[in-house]
């Protein structure tokens, strides 16, 4: 009975492993591969995040051109109509009612130089929010190719355990029939159908693993979840040094000019306040119909003056123009104009203190991704020697043990070490790649 669980587990085991090889050779129309430049092309094409990013760009020059419209004339036209009957304010305070119909233009000419900073301010806003567009298409690119990364990487462990596997399903194929023969070989069979499937747990993850990246790709690239996905692997590192010191980009990365324009928002907010100090001075000026007394088609006083007045004279009388010159300046506020310019000018500290914190920021994620891509790169040329080595010891423990040279858990011990080889190489690329995608992201305008 217990022979017949293990064949059962055992034919499962293998059959499960070898799906995946099965399932390709059984498809009529191979998909078309995507390589990591097709899956970036259409993620900054149709991926959710840019267009809110770019919205906030847009806003921001709007804003500008009102600040700048704000420095010139404005001219509007203006009027209101009111009715005060004789019998009801005092005559001479509502003069009975007043009709008003202007062409209003208003001018400022000095104001301390805050539209000016206005304009400044808002300037450095598109600054900000350009940063903050580029910010989020650099974090696009890089979850891109590292999920990209993962995914392959996901795939090629998958490969390398069921590839182990069916040598050691070979392996087994051996022990089964020198079992047959009368051998006690019977612990032998159980030790490689746990090891089965432990195996066949681990490739189960790791497509779990490639198949959850494959969901966050196609999200960012506008598509269905889970539509089908295929990745092109990725070519292997190339033989360029890593570089031993820093370039001369990390502190030109969007955080840094992102900083750096809030910074300049700050220094202009700061010349408001202090413009609030100064003299303020408007002209203004209108033409148009400006009379008093709407009960009355001729008002009283003009009838007075002439007995033979009609409506048309009170036109041609309220007809006129008007110039105002005005001046305001502050000379007491309990303190709230300092309280103000108080403020900008910690804001300002502030925003200086994060232009040098990003600046270290970026140089402390550039400096660890390039000291991540020499490391890894040493793993790679190691594991690269003995992944092929772990291979051939495992073939050749085999072989002893059919000699009856060598135990089974040598066998299993080498099988071990070459599927850990393997997997070390395929997650150490990853790895890799991950950490030259956060290098050229901390690294580059």
């Amino acid at each position: 009975m217990v022979r017949v669980r293990a064949i059962l587990r055992f034919g499962w085991a293998l059959t499960v492993v070898a799906a995946g090889s099965s399932t390709a050779l059984a498809s009529p129309e191979p998909q078309a591969l995507w390589t990591v430049d097709d899956v970036l092309r259409d993620s900054r094409s149709a991926n959710g995040r840019l267009p809110i990013a770019l919205f906030d760009v847009a806003i921001a020059r709007e804003k500008v051109s009102e600040a700048r419209a704000e420095r010139w004339l404005k001219v509007a036209l203006e009027g209101d109509f009111i009715y005060a009957p004789p019998n009801g304010y005092d005559p001479a305070v509502t003069n009975a009612g007043e009709t008003r119909l202007q062409v209003v233009g208003r001018q400022p000419i000095y104001d301390g130089g805050a539209r000016r900073a206005r304009v400044l301010r808002n300037e450095a806003d598109v600054d900000v929010a350009g940063a903050r567009y580029r910010v989020a298409e650099k974090d696009l690119e890089l979850d891109v190719r590292s999920r990209y990364a993962e995914a392959v990487q996901a795939d090629a462990e998958a490969a390398a355990r069921r590839e182990g596997a069916l040598r050691l399903g070979g392996y087994r194929t051996s022990l089964e029939s020198r079992r047959a023969s009368g051998q006690g070989v019977a612990a032998d069979l159980l030790k490689v159908d746990v090891r089965l499937a432990t195996e066949q747990a681990a490739i189960v993850d790791a497509e779990g693993r490639r198949d959850q990246a494959k969901v966050v790709l196609n999200v960012l690239m506008g598509r269905e979840p889970d539509a089908p996905l295929a990745l092109a692997p990725l070519p292997p590192p190339d033989g360029a040094a890593v570089p031993e010191g820093l370039g001369i980009g990390f502190d030109r990365v969007p955080e840094v000019a992102r900083a750096a324009a809030e910074a300049k928002s700050a220094e202009a907010d700061l010349e408001i306040a202090r413009a609030e100090r100064k003299p303020h001075v408007l002209f203004s000026g209108d033409v148009g119909f400006l009379g008093s007394d709407t009960s009355r088609l001729v008002p009283a006083d003009l009838r007075a003056s002439d007995p033979d007045a009609n409506f048309g004279d009170r036109i041609h009388r309220d007809l006129g123009y008007s110039f105002t010159l005005s001046l305001s300046l502050p000379i007491w506020d309990a303190g709230a104009i300092r309280s103000r310019v108080r403020q900008a000018e910690l804001r300002l500290q502030s925003a200086e203190r994060g232009v040098a914190f990003q600046k270290q920021e970026s140089r402390r994620q550039s400096a660890q991704a390039l000291a991540s891509q020499r490391n890894i790169r040493e793993q790679i040329r190691i594991l690269s020697d003995a992944a092929p080595s772990a291979r051939d010891s495992y073939l050749e423990a085999e072989s002893r043990y059919r000699g009856g040279a060598a135990t089974s858990l040598e066998v299993l011990d080498a099988y071990a070490a070459s599927v850990d080889a393997a997997v070390r190489l395929s997650e150490a690329l990853s790895r890799y790649r991950i950490a030259q995608a956060v290098a050229q992201r901390w690294s580059t305008p």
